[in-house]
């Protein structure tokens, strides 16, 4: 355990909301004759391991994964299983009802063009409405699902991005993702009067010239700065995401980025490696744009070592959250996507259709793809099969349902429970 998250446990231990919501959670998994406290305790402390905890208002943020404690998302997340009479086994084996999270790309419209984006390849169709959207969101919060991402493309090109953040109530936890182009002080507090929780902008690079070349936009750097100032300034919580290729994987870099994204007002910085996608799915040699299994372990010592330095805001890496030691990899099970047209992903990197919510609802559509999907993988399912997608669309995304199907029951390999 990270001993710098001591004073704060400590806080967390005397918080009565904090207690009463431990309190709730454990009447409810004390129902199923396979929980006890020992195993409750440690699924607690694998939630802490590796993490560093910070307090934002009245919450405290362990994991951007899974809503933030006390919250009536933690709660909604914790009751996502069909059956209640066995809820601690469901959720250990990662069955659920709903996905913990799942990103909403109201838009493929962006005015960068950067070399790892997923929404490239995608048939250029008409967007979901307004109220399409609003019922989706509906549907998905009586699902019980407890984060809700809107995504895209970049998402504050819709006139009407503040009456979808409007229609997303307390049961889930709504964060906004943008590349931070013209994102004004005015526009981030008009978001957070509307109930954004969080929003994550993208900063590649704690050099100006490289983030610019990744996004093709000589002033994305400023704009992304600019932001990340604007959304602290406005109350929400604020993330850096980072797209770090294999050649800059430099600790040195890295601690660079960590201290600017701190100095300008960034509460987390999130590292997302590349994944095969996009435009990368039509290069030949990405020997310096992947990772190895030694670049995760290399990176993941980084988030660790960095997680203890008390002037870096928190760090996360997907490496280490959708490793078999944390969460594993959730795409159709604890995770999920909905492209701009209406088509459910098993996850952003995932161009697999299972249906599009015009013709038929999320829940019914969902729960189809979950039953194909199985429970967490060990690996990162995107870089293990968009290779086989893609060659069975003929590059023409995204893949049917029948062949996504096909797929993913040839690839059921499993995340087991720890405790």
């Amino acid at each position: 355990m990270n001993i710098r998250n001591l004073p704060i446990l400590s806080k967390m231990a005397v918080d009565t909301n904090v207690i009463k919501s431990l309190y709730e959670v454990h009447n409810l998994f004390k129902e199923d004759e396979n929980f006890n406290v020992k195993k409750y305790i440690k699924m607690i402390s694998s939630f802490l391991e590796g993490e560093k905890v910070i307090k934002f208002e009245d919450k405290y943020i362990i994991s951007t994964f899974i809503p933030p404690f006390p919250s009536k998302a933690f709660i909604q997340n914790a009751k996502a299983v069909n059956n209640p009479e066995d809820i601690f086994t469901q959720q250990i084996y990662g069955k659920r009802s709903a996905p913990i999270s799942i990103y909403l790309c109201l838009t493929h419209k962006c005015p960068n063009r950067c070399i790892y984006c997923s929404s490239k390849n995608r048939l250029n169709e008409e967007e979901l409405t307004t109220n399409e959207w609003i019922n989706v969101i509906n549907d998905l919060q009586d699902m019980k699902t407890p984060i809700i991402g809107l995504t895209g493309g970049e998402p504050m090109v819709r006139d009407d991005i503040y009456e979808i953040v409007k229609s997303i109530d307390e049961r889930s936890i709504s964060t906004l993702f943008t590349s931070g182009v013209n994102f004004t002080l005015e526009k981030a507090k008009e978001l957070k009067k509307n109930g954004l929780f969080s929003i994550g902008i993208s900063l590649d690079s704690h050099n100006k010239e490289n983030h610019n070349k990744n996004r093709s936009d000589n002033k994305a750097f400023d704009y992304a700065i600019n932001a990340i100032q604007n959304s602290r300034n406005a109350g929400l919580y604020t993330m850096a995401q980072t797209v770090i290729l294999k050649e800059n994987l430099s600790e040195e870099d890295l601690f660079k980025l960590f201290k600017l994204a701190g100095e300008n007002g960034a509460h987390e910085v999130k590292i997302l490696e590349p994944i095969l996608s996009g435009d990368l799915l039509n290069r030949e040699n990405l020997s310096n744009i992947l990772y190895s299994k030694k670049d995760r372990e290399k990176l993941v010592e980084i988030q660790h070592k960095a997680n203890k330095i008390s002037k870096f805001p928190k760090i996360t890496t997907f490496a280490y959250t959708e490793s078999q030691e944390k969460f594993g990899c959730g795409a159709g099970t604890q995770h999920s996507y909905i492209s701009a047209t209406g088509s459910l992903y098993p996850c952003d990197f995932v161009p697999m259709d299972f249906g599009n919510v015009k013709a038929k609802s999320i829940k019914e559509l969902w729960k189809e793809m979950n039953e194909v999907v199985g429970i967490p993988k060990i690996e990162c399912f995107a870089q293990k099969i968009n290779g086989l997608v893609y060659e069975k669309s003929n590059g023409n995304l995204p893949l049917n349902k029948l062949d996504s199907i096909e797929i993913c029951k040839k690839n059921k390999n499993e995340v087991f429970p720890k405790y």
